[in-house]
C-alpha cells in the first residue's frame, strides 16, 4: 500500500512543519488560546501543555508518514475495525 506523489509530499511536509512549530511554540500558543478547562478537568491541572504537545507530535508524525506515502496505510489500519460496522452487508 505504498503510494508516493509529489502533492502528498508537499502536504506532508507542511503538516510536519506545522507539528514541529506547534511543539516548539506551545507556550505562546497556549498564551493565545488559554488553558482548556475541559482537558484539565479529566487529566489534572496544568496538563493542557502536555496534551497540546502530544497533539502536535501526532500531527508531526502523521505529516512525515503522509509525505512518504505511508499515511493512507496507517489510516486504513487504524480505522479497519470500523470497516466491519459501516460496510454494507453482502
Amino acid at each position: 500500500m505504498f503510494s508516493f506523489s509529489f502533492s502528498h509530499f508537499i502536504i506532508g511536509l507542511l503538516l510536519a512543519g506545522a507539528g514541529l512549530l506547534g511543539v516548539k511554540f506551545t507556550y505562546p500558543i497556549m498564551n493565545f488560546t488559554g488553558r482548556q478547562q475541559w482537558i484539565e478537568k479529566y487529566t489534572g491541572q496544568g496538563t493542557t501543555y502536555f496534551v497540546m504537545k502530544m497533539f502536535f507530535l501526532v500531527v508531526l508524525l502523521f505529516g512525515i508518514l503522509f509525505a512518504f506515502g505511508l499515511g493512507g496505510a496507517l489510516l486504513s489500519w487504524v480505522f479497519s475495525p470500523l470497516r466491519k460496522i459501516f460496510s454494507p452487508a453482502p
